[in-house]
């Protein structure tokens, strides 16, 4: 079955083997609400977060410099994002806009108004040519940065969509909600290519894995899960948080995970299966939480309407950007059992062994089954599709010379009941041409019979 592994309930600030050293280092303070998300500058001179205030505040490391505080929303802002360069950042809100910021004193903004319903998520693409926003309206859709206009919907989710995420080279995009499901879509052909119902709750948040090659989702009943993109199975489950959790982040190397749940704040190991480090420093639960680029540095927001941020100290060294991951420890996996009692005390699980799968990212074109074969019946299909459009061209025709030959029949009926006499040549030249149109349906409805057979 699955590896399932059970948050362990000793001390709560308990480090564990081998755990990185974390120390808080800034706690900003601004918003006048909880504060809903949180994102790094590429660069991590900044942190950029949101809040149920409607602001969005971008905060700097160097002290001598004031935040920037951009107001517009008339909503709570749901989820902000930076974009590759550092220059543009983007904000959802329940106001159904998505604004563009300059990410400047000024804070010039451009509203785009994309959902019908507040927008939950948004996101860009590798080479932010993309925007990628989800929304109540149960829709995920793309916009293009250049141009300011919709691209595409991706449909399939019938309730509210929390969260979407772009892969690492933006083939892929991976969206959840309410509906419980996780679905994997094909940027290029705008369509599902894979479906994850294990959730039995909401799905609050889902993150691609930075080499792309696994998906993890977390819930409303502090569940954890990674599937893998390869096998489409289930690898890990975690009984990760004692209530919902609000959002989850991958380590940029790959094989840590940050959980900001209503009990606290956490970095799980993925090779080993376990929890690796509770982290201390908050009053009230983390609403949002991120990694930096480099991982050497991560932000949490809380409903104290506080920002902070830690320093992580490990045996490693720091990442310059991120950078394909190696993979985590893949197992065989079945249906995960139901959850127990989160209250009970738990006994740490038995590790993970580490295993190593195929390196490489997943692109959409391996995430497909039998490529060929695919390709012969799309063949079939469009020559299906035009023979039965020949047929249906066929019957017209035969209707109509019907129509003409039962018309043509009355008229010479009716002109033999009044004159009765010898048929002139005009009738005459009618009656042939009558029989030429029965002749010529004969041979058509051959061949509408050959071509039916044929289908």
């Amino acid at each position: 079955g699955i590896r399932q592994f059970r948050q362990i309930g000793e001390s709560p600030a308990m480090e564990l083997g081998n755990a990185p050293s974390v120390e808080l280092d800034r706690a900003f303070r601004g918003h006048r609400g909880p504060v809903t998300c949180v994102a790094f500058h590429p660069e991590e001179q900044q942190v950029v977060s949101g809040s149920q205030d409607g602001c969005v505040f971008v905060w700097h490391f160097k002290p001598q410099l004031r935040p920037f505080r951009f107001v517009g929303h008339k909503g709570e802002v749901h989820h902000v994002a930076m974009s590759r360069t550092g220059q543009t950042i983007a904000s959802a809100a329940a106001d159904q806009t998505v604004r563009l910021w300059s990410n400047s004193a000024q804070g010039e903004s451009r509203v785009m108004k994309v959902h019908c319903g507040a927008v939950r998520s948004v996101c860009f693409s590798s080479d932010d040519q993309l925007l990628l926003t989800a929304s109540d309206d149960k829709t995920v859709k793309l916009w293009s940065l250049a141009t300011y206009r919709f691209q595409a919907s991706l449909l399939g989710h019938t309730n509210w969509v929390y969260s979407a995420d772009f892969s690492k080279n933006s083939e892929l995009v991976a969206s959840a909600g309410e509906d419980r499901l996780v679905r994997i879509w094909d940027v290029e052909k705008k369509v599902s290519i894979m479906t994850f119902p294990d959730f039995q709750v909401p799905v609050s948040m889902v993150k691609f894995h930075p080499d792309g090659s696994s998906v993890a989702a977390c819930g409303k009943d502090g569940c954890i899960k990674l599937w893998d993109l390869r096998t489409r199975k289930l690898l890990q489950h975690y009984d990760a948080h004692s209530g919902a959790i609000a959002s989850i982040d991958f380590h940029p190397m790959g094989d840590q995970l940050l959980s900001a749940g209503e009990d606290g704040l956490r970095i799980w190991n993925l090779r080993e299966g376990r929890l690796m480090h509770e982290v201390s420093g908050l009053k009230k639960p983390p609403t949002a939480s991120a990694f930096s680029p480099s991982g050497q540095c991560l932000a949490a927001g809380s409903r104290d309407h506080l920002v902070l941020t830690w320093n992580l100290k490990a045996d490693r060294p720091a990442l310059a950007a991120p950078a394909p991951a190696p993979r985590h420890p893949v197992s065989t996996p079945e249906r995960a059992p139901a959850r127990r009692d989160a209250t009970k005390p738990r006994a740490p699980a038995a590790p993970a062994e580490p295993l190593t799968a195929e390196p490489g990212p997943v692109t959409a074109e391996a995430t497909t089954k039998a490529e060929p074969l695919a390709e012969t019946l799309k063949t079939m299909q469009s020559h299906l599709e035009i023979m039965a459009r020949t047929v249906q061209l066929l019957d017209q025709r035969l209707a109509l010379n019907e129509e003409q030959v039962k018309a043509m029949r009355s008229e010479l009926l009716q002109q033999n009941a009044e004159m009765k006499v010898a048929l002139p040549v005009p009738v005459q030249q009618a009656v042939t041409e009558v029989k030429s149109l029965t002749t010529q349906e004969e041979e058509l409805q051959q061949e509408l019979e050959n071509l039916r057979q044929l289908l």
